[in-house]
Parts: C-alpha cells; structure tokens; sequence
C-alpha cells in the first residue's frame, strides 16, 4: 500500500511538471510578478489623483443640518431674527419708559431657545493663479512617469529571466557534456583494467583511470545541483511551482549602427524618458508656486431653513449668494518657495545632461563586451574542436602504446575544460545581446517600444 501511494504521488508529480521555453517562462514571469502587479496599482492610484483634482473645478455642495439650545442672549436675539420671531420686546421696548441705563431684562435674559437649522451650500473657485490647471498637468506627468517605470520594470525583468532561463539551459548543456565524459572515462578505466591485466600498462594508469572516473562523477554531482538551482530560481521567478525540462539557448541578433545607437537611446530609454517628464513636472512646479502672487476668485451659495423647531415652511427659509476676491498683499515665504522650484528645475536639467553621459558611457561598454564576446564565442568553439582532434589523436596514440594513460587522461580533462568554456561563454553572448538591447532602450529582443 505504501508503495502504491509513492507511485501516485510520483505520477501526479510528473503529471504537474512543465517543460518551457523561454517564451512561456517570460510570459509567465511579466503575467504573475508582484513587482509589475504594484506598479500597475501605482498607474491606478494616479488615475485616482487626477480624477480629485477635476473634481475640484466642479466645487462641492453639502447638507448641513445643526440643532443646538443655548440661553446666550447673543445667539437667541441671532436665532430669532434668523426665524423672522424677533419682537419689540426682544429688543427691550417693554422698558423703554425707564432711565438711559436700564437694562432691558427680555434682551439680556432671554429664555432658553432651541433652533434648528437646515442648509445645503455649494462652494466653487473661480480661479486659483491657475493653481488648479497645473496640479492636473504635474499629476499627468506623474502618470505618465509610472507607465514608463512600469516599461523599464518590463524590461529590466526580461533581462532576469533570460540571465535565469539561459543560465539553467547551460547548465543542463553542462550535464549532458559531464555525462559524456563519464561515458569516455568508464571506457578509459575498462581498457586500462585490460591492458594491466595483459600486462601492457601498470596499476598506476589504472589508478590514475580511477581517480579521473571519481572526479568526473564528482563533478556530475555539484553539476546537477547546479541544474536543480537553476531550475528553482527560474521557478520562483515564473511563479510555476514545478519546472521538468528547459528549451534550447536564447540568443539575439543585434544588427547596430553603431553612428546612430546612442540617439536611439537617447530616444527609446525609458530613464531618459522619466527624468525629461520630470523636468517637465519641475517646471509646472514653478507655475504651481507663482499661483501665490495671483488673486484668488470663489463663491459661495447657501440655502436654508431656520427655526426653533425642524421645520421647512418657506415662511422660514433664507438664501446666501456670495463672490469673494482675495489678493496676497505680504507673504515673504510665497518668494522662497517660489525661487527654490526654479532651482530645483535647474537642477533637474543638470541631471538629464549626467544621465546622458552616463548613457554614452554604457552604450560604449555594452557595445564593446558584446564584440569581446562574439570574438571569444568563435575563438573557444575553435578550441574545442582543436581540443577534440587532440584527443581523439591521443585515444589512437594511448591505444598504441606510444603515450601513458596520464597524458591521454590529461587530454581529456584539456577537452572538457575547453567544452565548459564554449557552453560559459554561449551564456556569456546572450546575455551581452540582450544587455545591449537594453542598453540602447530596446527590450531584450531588439524591438523598440
């Protein structure tokens, strides 16, 4: 029974696990990453901004509804008045025949008054220094901020998953090399078993098969822990729980002019593109802050029910319509903010000239190790084809006595050193493709977006 449920679980295993290519791996990555799933609620969120600040334009209208008691003989005359309630004997005339300094007792002692109000107001501005229109404009740089971070976070995560995907490909090309030359050295350590045996070499080359049979196995061990880390990071990354089995390499053509890359980039990099919309958002700063010398222009309309009772008798009612300027005649710190926007713009301006620069500079480092490893990518591809005519010359020459099984075993190990660095420097190529492609502000494939 035990062993019928490990053959369940074994198969339910193998029936989750995938095998991917890049594509999908890519795919996978972009459609389930955390980091580009916050960013798109960042896009969201100034979607939101803008949206309040056109509300502002259309003002705001509230029901207000105030009950209060009080026997402040201020607010009963005021509340009186307000209900139309007010009498001669409010104001006193009930003592009017007594001395100059009487105190008229109605209108110092009033009696406890309950009033009701009920209003609705509507508020609007009319004009803010064009306040309101430039906080628009700044919040829709910063969107468009936020879609060109979330491009690059795009981009900048194509680059990890090729670095990954590749990375496990070679890592696998480096398994089946491994495995090959266990095969040679099992071939090795047999033959060496049967010349010692008809007495045509010693037991020291048949040791020495041994010890490079073990290092071989050895190096097959750490090989396949390598694959299943690979396996594993690439995983995490595409958020697909199980990976069986990668595609083939992942490689890019770069057909560049090199005379016009560095306009491209200028044109296509995406912090190139953030930093100019932030200049842009410095320089709208600068109009936000001279609002402070201009007029503000508002109104205010109010209409309502007062009494000492809930009531919504039109005999009650009242109305409010009121327009307001108001001029800024001193204020010292409007002057300070306003000089350190313009500062900040200049510094921003500063900053797009260092960008740039930095930009020439990787371009040219880019451009540069992609030609390094083109010309390293035919040179190891040589060698190991040199190193494998050497060795199949020296299994020919092991074969008929004329050298030791320490030199063909040296041959061996010069053969698969020179493979491990043609698979390495494979990877090594495709990765100066794709960071090439960025470097110009293109994705990973060259296309421009």
């Amino acid at each position: 029974m035990y062993k019928f449920f490990l053959y369940i679980l074994l198969i339910f295993s193998i029936a989750n696990a995938q095998t991917i290519n890049f594509e999908k791996a890519l795919a996978a990555t972009l459609e389930n990453s955390k980091k580009i799933k916050q960013q798109k609620i960042n896009i969201e969120q100034k979607n939101s901004d803008l949206k309040k600040i056109k509300s502002f334009s259309y003002g705001n209208v509230n029901l207000i509804h105030e009950a209060s008691r009080t026997n402040h003989a201020g607010y009963v005359f005021n509340y009186k008045l307000s209900s139309r309630e007010a009498s001669f004997k409010d104001f006193g005339f009930s003592e009017f025949g007594g001395p100059i300094d009487t105190q008229p007792f109605d209108l110092n002692q009033p009696e406890n008054r309950n009033n009701f109000t009920t209003k609705v107001t509507y508020n609007i501005p009319l004009f803010t220094g064009f306040k309101l229109s430039n906080q628009k404009d700044m919040i829709s740089l910063q969107k468009k901020i936020e879609k060109t971070i979330l491009n690059k976070n795009i981009k900048d995560l194509s680059y990890e998953v090729l670095k990954a995907y590749n990375n496990a490909v070679v890592a696998k090309e480096y398994i089946k090399a491994i495995k090959k030359a266990k095969e040679v050295t099992n071939i090795f350590e047999i033959t060496a078993n049967e010349f010692y045996k008809e007495g045509l070499v010693t037991k020291i080359d048949k040791k020495q098969a041994k010890v490079y049979s073990l290092n071989i196995q050895s190096k097959l061990t750490q090989a396949k822990n390598n694959y299943e880390l690979a396996l594993a990071y690439l995983s995490f990354l595409t958020s697909i729980e199980k990976i069986e089995d990668i595609q083939g390499l992942k490689t890019y053509n770069n057909s560049l002019n090199p005379t016009n890359s560095y306009e491209k980039a200028l044109k296509n990099r995406d912090d190139i593109k953030i930093i100019t919309l932030a200049n842009q958002i410095n320089k709208k700063n600068i109009a936000l802050n001279k609002a402070a010398y201009y007029p503000n222009i508002y109104t205010h309309l109010e209409y309502g029910v007062n009494d000492d009772r809930v009531n919504f008798s039109s005999e009650k009612d009242y109305y409010l319509a009121m327009i307001g300027i108001k001029f800024p005649l001193f204020d010292p710190a409007r002057e300070y903010e306003f000089q350190k926007s313009k500062l900040e713009y200049q510094k921003s301006l500063l900053q797009k000239q260092e960008l740039e620069d930095a930009i020439k500079l990787e371009l040219k480092k880019a451009t540069l190790n992609l030609q390094a490893k083109e010309k390293l990518l035919k040179e190891k591809k040589e060698a190991k084809v040199l190193a494998y005519e050497v060795l199949e010359q020296s299994k020919q020459m092991y074969k008929n006595q004329l050298i030791a099984m320490s030199e063909l075993l040296k041959q061996e190990a010069i053969y698969r050193e020179n493979e491990a660095a043609f698979i390495l420097a494979k990877y090594e190529h495709s990765l100066a493709q794709g960071k090439l492609n960025l470097a110009i502000g293109n994705n990973i494939n060259g296309e421009s977006k």
